[in-house]
């Protein structure tokens, strides 16, 4: 799946993400939780990451796509890029078999969000799995973010869609220092507020400061 702009290409960097990686964060509930690259040949950990994803966006309130995407979509979307997932405990060994439901806490991508001269600008989109909501993954995760993204090159970062009833991503965005910077007006037709359409903030993190 392109973006408006096609396929763009990521800034070129010097820093080699397996100096950083993997990140070790830990939950509230005194869970360690593991930030890796996602291993895009592990078929089994992409299947979840998939239908877990696709299962997000038929819930209809978080992400603006309404159609479920087939496998080679989720991996132009999501894997497209910079793609990193959170594991419980440890890291994961691709020639161990694991429960994924117990395994994975979240999972979030990098990518640009828009092309050319402004390249450098990127954008990020987050999940946390419902099993492990409510314990500050995806603050965690937003801490890896601000870690990774000037690593990979990019000098700011962007959300275009934040929808305004999505309380816990907005206080997570605004917690870690993301500058509101505008807002959508009636931006989305969500499944969770079917009487109106909803408006979306905007969030900008400036990394050359």
């Amino acid at each position: 799946m392109s973006t408006a702009y096609g396929k763009i290409p990521k800034p070129e960097s010097s820093t080699d993400l397996d100096a950083i990686l993997p990140i070790k964060k830990v939950l509230r509930n005194g869970q360690q939780g593991f930030i890796q690259r996602v291993d895009s040949n592990n078929s089994s950990l992409v299947d979840y990451l998939h239908l877990r994803f696709n299962a997000e966006i038929e819930g209809g309130s978080t992400y603006p796509q309404e159609n479920l995407l087939d496998k080679q979509q989720f991996r132009d979307y999501f894997l497209g890029s910079d793609a990193f997932v959170m594991s419980k405990d440890s890291i994961i060994d691709p020639d161990t078999t694991y429960d994924w439901n117990d395994k994975i806490i979240g999972m979030f991508y990098i990518k640009p969000n828009y092309p050319g001269r402004c390249s450098h600008i990127c954008n990020g989109g987050f999940f946390v799995m419902e099993n492990y909501r409510g314990l500050g993954a995806g603050v965690v995760m937003g801490e890896a973010f601000k870690i990774l993204v000037p690593a990979i090159g990019y000098k700011a970062s962007m959300f275009n869609l934040v929808f305004e009833n999505n309380p816990a991503s907005i206080s997570i965005w605004r917690k870690l220092g993301f500058q509101e910077v505008g807002r959508v007006p009636n931006a989305g037709r969500l499944k969770n507020s079917p009487d109106k359409l909803v408006d979306a903030l905007m969030f900008y993190y400036d990394f050359t400061k």
